[in-house]
């Protein structure tokens, strides 16, 4: 069985190409995030600017809470970073994100990026 760090880092890498790390609940909330990364996307292509990919990650180990594990996500890209926190849960054996939030993002000065349309509630 893979461990958790393994899992979440198979994620970094390519998370819309990995549907059955999700559970049903965590599957839409990727997919609303999916839609509104998109959506900024289409936006700074219609400004003229092309939106770069990631170049890099790293995993951050929060906290146990009850039988899930919250991990934090921080990604890096010429544009930015940004910090997007996971609970997996172990489901038959293999883990599984349930909830996913994007909480913090900074453009590639550092400085603070509204995110506040991203995503509703939080894997606190």
């Amino acid at each position: 069985m893979a461990t958790l760090e393994e899992t979440a880092d198979l994620m970094a890498q390519n998370i819309a190409g990995l549907m059955m790390v999700f559970t049903p609940e965590g599957m839409m909330k990727a997919m609303a995030m999916q839609g509104q990364l998109q959506a900024r996307a289409a936006e700074a292509i219609a400004a003229g600017r092309t939106p770069a990919p990631a170049t890099g990650y790293r995993l951050e180990t929060k906290r146990q809470d009850g039988e899930d594990q919250v991990i934090a996500i921080h990604m890096d890209s010429p544009d930015g970073t940004a910090e997007m926190l996971t609970r997996w849960r172990e489901v038959e054996g293999l883990w599984k994100v349930n909830d996913l939030v994007l909480v913090r993002a900074n453009d590639a000065e550092g400085n603070p990026v509204d995110i506040s349309g991203s995503t509703p509630a939080s894997p606190s």
